[in-house]
């Protein structure tokens, strides 16, 4: 269950990032007002909506995302329940895995 989760975490992690990077910048329409941009009327409403699609896609993948983050977190089992306390003092040593010679 665990594996499954943090794959469909990579998974949303790759699609937000992608959806994220498709969007526009704020800066984009205004450079086009200035300088004089082709797009007609009707184009324009065409790209409004795809915009909004796309923000809207990427709040589901956000929501997902963050969800998914947090289940695992839940999921995880304690550590110091199942391994005792002085598991993490062994975890961290530098002598447990760098022995003198």
């Amino acid at each position: 269950m665990e594996i499954v989760l943090l794959i469909l975490i990579l998974v949303a992690a790759v699609f937000l990032t992608v959806s994220v990077m498709f969007q526009k910048s704020k800066d984009d329409g205004l450079s086009s007002t200035i300088v004089g941009g082709t797009e007609t009327y009707y184009g324009k409403d065409q790209a409004g909506r795809k915009e909004k699609r796309l923000r809207r896609i990427t709040l589901i993948i956000s929501i997902f995302f963050i969800a998914a983050v947090l289940l695992v977190y839940i999921l995880q089992p304690d550590y110091i329940a199942t391994q005792g306390a002085g598991g993490w003092k062994d975890l961290t040593s530098f002598d447990t895995y760098f022995k003198a010679p």
